[in-house]
């Protein structure tokens, strides 16, 4: 597995988020809730968290215990709760698209 810290990208025109957890490739994607997927390697651990709208909760408890997602990453997903729709809201974009974060966490925005 190839470790890397988490990235968060939005795309505000689409009003979807992913969250990449490693750079390994991705072989299955399953459906976690109607709005949040996962994507997982050869060796079915997650490699990232497709959130298809950004008012989906984000269900933790389901990504702990039947993804394995490591405690440090949940975490840091909990500071995007109740939503990323709500997260997102806390970043200024500037017209290039880039965003900055209030909360000094990495995002990168496509609009």
């Amino acid at each position: 597995m190839t470790s890397s810290s988490p990235v968060i990208t939005v795309d505000t025109v689409a009003n979807a988020a992913y969250i990449k957890l490693s750079d390994d490739q991705v072989v299955e994607t399953n459906r976690v809730t109607d709005d949040v997927l996962v994507d997982l390697d050869r060796n079915r651990v997650v490699v990232g968290i497709e959130v298809l709208s950004l008012d989906a909760a984000m269900p933790f408890t389901i990504l702990t215990e039947q993804y394995h997602v490591h405690s440090t990453v949940i975490d840091l997903v909990r500071t995007i709760r109740p939503s990323v729709g709500g997260f997102v809201s806390t970043f200024t974009h500037g017209t290039d698209g880039s965003a900055s974060a209030q909360s000094g966490q990495l995002v990168t925005a496509d609009q």
